[in-house]
């Protein structure tokens, strides 16, 4: 049928008309569609022979006329009848057609088809060889179909004198059963070719919806064949039914349609494109023909989100797919894995090629996206897996394009290729959180302490609670890789817990002044009972709520400040100290802060390392430390690492240093003798700055 051909469906990988001469895919596609069309021309001619032979005086030539009318403007106007997602669209051209041929005139009927098929592309404006497919094969269907009529000998009607012989109806259900075969043999065998797929595969899966539905559609017209001739008037109940099935068709069809595709995009899910990798890799030729996976992952969606909203964030997934689709060579299949997830796969593929095409998308990709006439820019990280050499399943490749993305945001590379691991950090997110949910209960997590130091008196007064994970196979953890992927499950929450715990217990055991400070989520502050379980534990351990510190993040603040702000009062209201982290790299601002009535701010390194050498840096803290004194706020400056820069801060009144110029972070036993030394250090912490680092590193 032309309404489902491979011409007709966006998704195959047909070549263009410039460059199908020259490729060896186009060549094969040519000499297919030659084939076809020789054995339509045959088809046709023995058909047309044939009834030049019999006595088609029968024929009802004013019914046979007004359905071809209807057969034509019903293939011109396709869209008005039911559109497939990526499979074309389904007309009652087959109801129409078949019942010409019943009626008693095969060369009739071809014709009307074919003349219907012809102006339908031409005003579609398709390429020339999809023109001359779609009318090859479904003249060569319905030439087949004629001839199965003549070897029963039915010359004509198949009605006769309004009754309709065994003979005769066993000769139609035959006729449409090879028609509907025929038919749809012929588009597979092309689709395989170009897919370089399972003929059989194909047949069985690919085209199984539209082809039931062109079934239902042949079934008709015998039904519109005995009604019409009993009364032209019952062609309007022959409407009726040809619509309900349409319906019946167009949900079944819209079901399988979301089955398998992405609501927002419209490209394939995670199951779909699992069956695509699966189905390439069973290929018998897939090992002398790799592929390649990517999985891309947008690295500033979630600020998107959080701060210009869902809907934002649904135009900014949606551009993406289309600039991805863009981008990308024909043939590659694309998916939306689900959130900010997107994946490729690119079949007959070699390691340089592929990794070429992973450089060229990162590139444009980081162009920023026009959403409402306003740029934004989101970045995206690739990871590459190959198969075979990286899996031989969907879940292998996916998994390992899933652990060279993470590799790349991590390293913020851009691109990764997938290594096999020799660390945890190369064991992917999910094999990774679970061993994060072992750790806790294993006690394979320990703290670290990296002291404050208070400027004007030239005492040690705070040390912050660092995590680290000594895991029992692949050693020391980067925190950066454990703690963000805690942070979005329910993870975060004993974890948190532990390091409160531990933290007050270790900084209680070593000093009596000594504030703690520890590291909290957004996450946790959204518990309603995080702020009253951590009193409790306070509580029970006798420490006093004026010697911990919670530090929590700009990007935090901007999730739910409503939610943020009730657990912050929570914990001023008690006597916790509240400090604001990292400030200055999220979206929080002076009047943020003062409405959240926090104790204090901790200048992010990335102003402060190179302050002393760059001016902007020096003004933007000189500022920063300014604005916060106005407000009362105590400012901590982090990432304190030369003396001048230490100068600098002092001379700009900043209360707190911390940094490896004042120490590294310490194991507590260290942390516990720098203590120690403290009281006759003070001056010689004033006058010599860079002393105590040579003691404590």
């Amino acid at each position: 049928m032309t309404s489902t051909s491979s011409a007709d469906n966006p998704s195959v990988p047909t070549p263009s008309d410039e460059t199908r001469s020259v490729t060896g895919l186009g060549r094969a596609v040519d000499a297919y569609i030659a084939v076809i069309s020789v054995l339509c021309l045959g088809a046709v001619l023995a058909v047309s022979m044939i009834e030049a032979t019999s006595d088609n005086g029968r024929v009802n030539w004013v019914l046979f006329g007004i359905i071809a009318v209807l057969l034509v403007a019903t293939e011109v106007h396709a869209t008005a009848w039911l559109k497939f997602g990526g499979a074309g669209s389904v007309t009652p051209s087959w109801t129409f057609t078949f019942c010409l041929m019943l009626l008693g005139s095969p060369t009739g009927a071809i014709a009307a088809m074919g003349f219907a098929s012809v102006v339908a592309d031409l005003v579609a404006r398709k390429e020339s060889y999809k023109l001359v497919f779609n009318v090859s094969q479904i003249c060569l269907s319905l030439a087949i179909g004629a001839l199965i009529l003549f070897a029963f000998d039915i010359h004509g009607p198949l009605l006769i004198d309004g009754d309709l012989p065994t003979k005769h109806a066993v000769a139609m259900i035959l006729s449409g059963i090879v028609v509907f075969g025929s038919n749809g043999a012929i588009i597979c065998r092309l689709l395989a070719t170009i897919e370089k797929s399972k003929f059989w595969t194909l047949m069985r899966e690919s085209f199984a919806l539209s082809m039931s539905a062109d079934a239902a559609m042949l079934a008709l017209a015998p039904i519109l064949l005995i009604t019409a001739s009993q009364s032209l008037l019952m062609l309007p109940l022959i409407g009726t039914a040809t619509f309900f099935i349409y319906q019946t068709a167009r949900h079944a069809i819209a079901r399988a349609h979301e089955a398998n595709h992405d609501a927002l995009t419209q490209l394939l899910n995670r199951r779909a494109f699992g069956n695509e990798i699966d189905s390439f890799v069973l290929q018998p030729n897939s090992l002398s023909s790799p592929g390649a996976v990517f999985i891309l992952d947008l690295d500033r969606f979630k600020e998107v989100n959080d701060r210009l909203g869902h809907q934002i964030g649904d135009h900014v997934l949606h551009e993406f797919g289309q600039r991805l689709i863009s981008h990308l060579p024909d043939g590659a299949v694309i998916a939306r894995l689900g959130g900010d997830e997107f994946a490729v796969l690119l079949t007959e593929t070699d390691v340089e090629h592929a990794a070429s095409i992973a450089s060229h998308l990162h590139e444009q990709l980081q162009e920023p996206l026009n959403i409402g006439g306003f740029p934004i820019s989101a970045g995206t990280s690739i990871g590459v897996a190959y198969f075979p050499e990286h899996g031989q399943t969907s879940d292998e490749v996916l998994h390992a394009a899933d652990v060279a993305m993470y590799r790349a945001k991590r390293y913020r590379s851009g691109v990764e290729v997938y290594q096999p691991f020799e660390t945890s950090q190369q064991k992917g997110r999910v094999g990774l959180l679970g061993d994060v949910g072992d750790a806790l209960a294993n006690d394979e997590f320990v703290l670290e302490y990296q002291p404050q130091l208070d400027v004007e008196r030239g005492v040690l007064t705070t040390a912050e609670a660092l995590l680290r994970w000594n895991h029992p196979v692949h050693g020391r953890v980067n925190p950066a890789e454990f703690i963000a992927l805690a942070e979005h499950t329910d993870l975060i929450g004993p974890i948190t817990d532990f390091v409160i715990d531990r933290a007050i217990r270790d900084v209680a055991s070593i000093s009596d002044e000594l504030v703690a400070a520890v590291n909290v989520s957004a996450r946790n502050l959204a518990d309603r009972h995080f702020a009253s379980r951590t009193l409790a534990t306070l509580a029970a351990q006798g420490f006093p709520t004026k010697r911990l510190e919670i530090e929590i993040t700009e990007t935090a603040l901007a999730i739910d400040p409503e939610l943020t702000s009730v657990a912050l009062d929570e914990f001023r209201c008690a006597g916790v100290r509240v400090s604001i982290d990292d400030f200055g790299t999220g979206y929080s601002s002076f009047s943020t802060l003062r409405r959240l009535s926090v104790d204090g701010i901790k200048i992010d390194r990335s102003f402060i390392t190179n302050a002393a050498n760059d001016d902007d840096n020096a003004q933007i803290v000189t500022a920063l430390i300014s604005l916060a004194h106005g407000l009362k706020l105590t400012v901590v400056a982090e990432g304190v690492e030369t003396l001048a820069v230490r100068k600098l801060l002092e001379s700009a009144g900043c209360d707190i240093l911390q940094g490896y110029l004042i120490s590294v972070p310490l194991p507590l036993a260290d942390l516990a003798e720098v203590i120690a030394e403290v009281p006759p250090r003070s001056t010689l912490l004033a006058d010599h700055p860079v002393s105590l680092p040579a003691v404590v590193s």
